[in-house]
């Protein structure tokens, strides 16, 4: 039986038995797969630190049925400051469960891993709130699937004057055609969607936001993740509590 090597990100860990483990991995030109990875949850294991939540590692790997075994594992990147902070973990637990909840099993989902990869090295340096670079990814995670390309009035297509946004439709309008439950868009906040539609990944996560603006984003995302994507996830309410 032949092997392959993938390079990916782990979006989740589970132990197997005394000393297995299996692993979620986002593959760079395979998507999302399964790794089954035997004693890797030894002490003395050389698969133990390429195997665990949010490392960016290479794996050598044979197919299975319906997963992949692990034989050789080399780490690229453990992003370890992730776990030395409370908000930046629980960040990063969350867009690891968004991402594997968002992206099809076995389809190649190379922009939306180098989108993580970004995410997860501009929050382990600490660069921006971990807050923030979890909107910023919401946003261009929509975008990369089609659903998120303007902040324009969902009516019209007027974009250009006072914006208002439903949550119950997740939707954008213009003054003519706002609807009663619908809030006054702030301009910090259009400004910000904007900027991060314009550019590539890389360069997304290159501005702030006040307090008031990423709590109207927040609310934001959230509804039209929800509306759009179907996705409420029990990770970012847990830690929101």
């Amino acid at each position: 039986m032949g092997t392959e090597k993938l390079r990916g990100i782990v979006l989740r860990e589970q132990a197997k038995g005394e000393s297995n483990k299996q692993i979620v991995l986002l593959a760079q030109g395979v998507g999302r797969v399964l790794l089954s990875a035997r004693g890797a949850r030894r002490a003395k294991s050389k698969l133990l630190a390429a195997t665990q939540l949010f490392c960016y590692a290479d794996f050598v790997v044979y197919e299975g049925k319906g997963f992949y075994s692990v034989t050789q594992a080399e780490l690229k990147n453990s992003f370890y400051g992730l776990r030395l902070d409370m908000d930046k973990f629980s960040e990063g637990m969350y867009l690891a469960e968004l991402t594997e909840r968002s992206c099809p099993a076995d389809m190649e989902q190379d922009a939306v891993l180098e989108l993580l990869y970004y995410a997860f090295l501009v929050m382990d340096r600490g660069i921006l709130p971990p807050k923030l670079i979890s909107r910023i990814f919401e946003l261009k995670l929509l975008q990369l699937n089609g659903l998120f390309a303007s902040d324009v009035c969902h009516i019209c297509g007027e974009g250009e004057g006072t914006l208002y946004f439903d949550g119950r439709m997740g939707a954008f309008y213009c003054e003519k055609h706002r609807t009663e439950d619908s809030i006054f868009v702030l301009d910090a906040v259009r400004r910000a969607v904007r900027f991060v539609l314009e550019r590539e990944s890389r360069a997304a996560f290159g501005f702030q936001l006040s307090a008031e603006a990423l709590e109207q984003l927040t609310f934001i995302l959230r509804k039209y993740l929800e509306v759009h994507m179907g996705i409420r996830l029990k990770t970012r309410d847990f830690f929101e509590q």
